[in-house]
């Protein structure tokens, strides 16, 4: 039996964070055993969200877990990092005794020499620090964390709180990571920051389109873009995404809302016709162009007539994929001292309609793929069963519709299939002995994989 301790790092809420634990667990190396349960640890790491009071409370729940197994093992050690912890310390220390650190964002050496691993006091720089990453999810995918914090002060936000403003990653450090997970294995690359089109305006000029155009050369099937700013996303950055050949199109544009009234109240800029407008724009630069979003309802202030109007605009403008949350009051916000607050349950049944009207348009666009031949990207197999859980150009892992493939794949492999059934997220599909039919090139229903 291996000497060298089990870690376990339990990541709450987005692929930046996930990425912040790639980054503790590199840096451990092989003084640990990276183990998938906290039953199994001697040391478990909790990286906390504090974005929203979901998030909270699963952070919550799993400091308390971890704290459960500590009273079950003698000598298990646990402890707390991330936003949550960095935003709420000192009440985490007060109200968790049992922990035995809490550190706030990006505090690696100070969680490792805490933990007593010999080697950890000191960091070695940024590019490397990135470069020891340990892919935690599937090693075929992985993010590309461009920048971190933001900007945009958004009423109902408390990131700059945690995260601060925007800082910016050398341009040719990201394409050496870029290179490095390449030749490691990944076919998809997922570019993530807080919000990706400001990217390198602190450092002097906004370069998104030109790092972009660079990432669309390198030898990475499929690069996906997460995290735009709608005001931001202009047609510059759109025939960036045309003219760079591996980059997918697809973009996460978080609209928050399309009501012009709610979005003043938000701190951000926009309408209805603007946003229909910038959407149109992007898919005649991009034909085909998926475009996810999030929208936020109940926001203080939020009425009938504004709900009304994004629902006719899911009508007229549609979204491709789409999630929904219920606002969320956070401390230290302008719009958390705002007056009209939304009853929650008023809140929930607005989530309720949207929700049902994006599973509405979700199936019509999934019945019309029935019986379309393309390429899909292998994510998980269960070979017992001889199944498949593989995703479209379409969908981004975890967030996305999946594809069932009747067919025990290699994880990690492109496979050819065509479709035959269809829900609201989901596609069935079965595996072709041949190419799909159609042009190899990026465009709607095909593989965007230059051959």
């Amino acid at each position: 039996m291996s000497s060298k301790p089990g870690l376990y790092v339990h990541t709450v809420g987005c692929a930046k964070n996930l990425v912040d634990s790639e980054m503790l667990a590199g840096l451990a190396g092989e003084r640990v055993r990276l183990v998938d349960e906290g039953e199994q640890a001697d040391l478990i790491v909790v990286n906390t969200c504090g974005f929203i009071d979901a998030a909270k409370t699963e952070s919550i729940d799993a400091v308390m877990e971890a704290v459960q197994l500590k009273g079950e093992q003698p000598g298990r050690k646990v402890f707390v990092m991330g936003c949550l912890s960095k935003r709420y310390r000192e009440e985490i220390r007060a109200e968790i005794p049992e922990v035995d650190g809490v550190y706030g964002v990006g505090e690696f050496q100070a969680v490792l020499h805490d933990a007593g691993l010999s080697g950890a006091a000191s960091v070695p720089p940024e590019l490397e620090v990135f470069e020891r990453r340990t892919l935690l999810g599937p090693s075929h995918s992985a993010y590309l964390r461009i920048s971190d914090g933001c900007n945009q002060h958004c009423t109902y936000c408390a990131i700059p709180g945690m995260r601060g403003r925007m800082v910016s990653r050398p341009f040719e450090d990201l394409l050496h990571e870029a290179r490095s997970l390449a030749g490691r294995g990944v076919v998809e690359l997922n570019v993530i920051g807080q919000e990706i089109s400001s990217y390198g305006e602190d450092l002097g000029a906004n370069r998104i389109g030109e790092l972009v155009r660079e990432l669309g050369q390198l030898p990475i099937p499929w690069i996906r873009l997460l995290y735009s700013h709608p005001p931001k996303v202009d047609r510059a950055f759109a025939e960036a995404i045309s003219e760079a050949p591996s980059v997918l199109p697809y973009l996460d544009f978080p609209v928050e809302h399309v009501s012009g009234a709610v979005l003043r109240r938000m701190a951000r800029k926009g309408n209805a016709e603007s946003l229909a407008g910038t959407m149109r724009m992007l898919r005649e630069v991009n034909p085909g162009m998926v475009i996810r979003t999030s929208i936020i309802v109940g926001f203080p202030g939020e009425k009938e007539e504004h709900v009304q109007e994004l629902l006719d605009f899911m009508e007229y403008s549609p979204f491709d994929r789409l999630g929904v949350f219920c606002y969320s009051p956070e401390e230290n916000t302008p719009s958390f001292r705002y007056p009209d607050q939304v009853p929650r349950e008023e809140a929930e049944e607005r989530k309720r309609r949207v929700m049902e009207k994006q599973m509405e348009l979700s199936l019509s666009a999934n019945q019309d793929l029935i019986g379309r031949e393309e390429w899909v990207l292998v994510d998980e197999v269960d070979p017992q069963a001889g199944i498949s859980e593989a995703r479209s150009w379409r969908d981004a892992l975890e967030i996305d519709n999946t594809v069932e493939i009747q067919t025990a794949c290699q994880p990690g492999s492109f496979v050819p299939v065509r479709y035959v059934d269809a829900g609201e997220y989901d596609l069935r599909a079965e595996k072709l002995d041949r190419e799909p039919q159609g042009n190899p090139g990026k465009g709607p229903g095909v593989h965007p994989v230059r051959t």
